[in-house]
């Protein structure tokens, strides 16, 4: 869907959506809200990250409603207010806005491609998000949200993630066979002005990360702006590559 709000908006939020009001995050899927007029809603998280430093109770949040009385969780949390800026919070999302920068030719070095299909399986376990076809060849392209920015850097991961070390493997695999990869990272926030992988959280992905580098998967990073109408047009941001593939943040 393309949003009319203004020229810095190529998609807008998918409605209806509510405002509330953050107050805690009792499990990794899950965030109590406080509705308008005083009610409080356990809401679907879509985030397995941790969010770490993202989150202040009081802050002003968008949801998605469902409408729907049959689910489990009718809300689904989609932005959170932050410093005076927005986080997007719903990594389902991300594809998504991936999808629509592609098609509009919005991503970098991936300008020239025709098609694109979703989701297709290259080994038992591992199904790429993308694969563009074009006169070139094939490009496949696996998308991660990052959401921790510290010092205006987005970092990735903010957790423990065996299946992101899959991932990396799998792509790594594909780039040796001569198939063009492609790692890219959204960030769902303005703030972010470099990106890198850092090894704090999940030692064994940035080791992986290295290694898929080395072999050829290449990496792009973007960040979209988050307001309540919608995500910004995307911005490529530089990230630490070569010889400094992965930055050690434990110090």
């Amino acid at each position: 869907m393309i949003a009319t709000y203004g020229s810095d908006i190529f998609m807008a939020f998918p409605q209806p959506q509510r405002e509330a009001v953050f107050l805690r995050r009792p499990q990794r899927f899950l965030a109590e809200m406080s509705l308008p007029g005083g009610a409080e809603e356990l809401v679907y998280c879509a985030n397995p990250g941790a969010m770490t430093g993202c989150l202040t109770p009081g802050m002003a949040a968008i949801l998605w409603d469902s409408a729907d009385p049959e689910r489990k969780r009718r809300y689904t949390w989609r932005a959170v207010e932050f410093e005076g800026g927005w986080i997007g919070t719903d990594t389902h999302l991300a594809n998504r806005i991936v999808e629509e920068a592609l098609k509009l030719k919005l991503v970098p070095g991936l300008e020239s491609y025709c098609t694109l299909a979703r989701e297709r399986q290259l080994e038992a376990g591992f199904r790429v998000d993308f694969l563009l076809t074009g006169p070139q060849g094939d490009c496949l392209v696996e998308v991660k949200s990052a959401t921790v920015v510290e010092d205006g850097v987005a970092r990735f991961p903010d957790s423990a993630t065996p299946r992101g070390v899959k991932h990396l493997k799998a792509l790594k695999s594909q780039a040796l066979a001569g198939t063009r990869s492609v790692l890219l990272f959204l960030i769902q926030r303005a703030d972010a002005y470099s990106f890198v992988v850092s090894n704090s959280h999940d030692p064994a992905y940035a080791e992986a990360f290295d290694e898929a580098v080395a072999s050829g998967v290449e990496v792009i990073a973007l960040s979209v702006a988050v307001s309540p109408a919608g995500f910004g047009i995307p911005k490529t941001l530089p990230y630490a590559n070569d010889s400094m593939a992965s930055m050690n943040t434990t110090n």
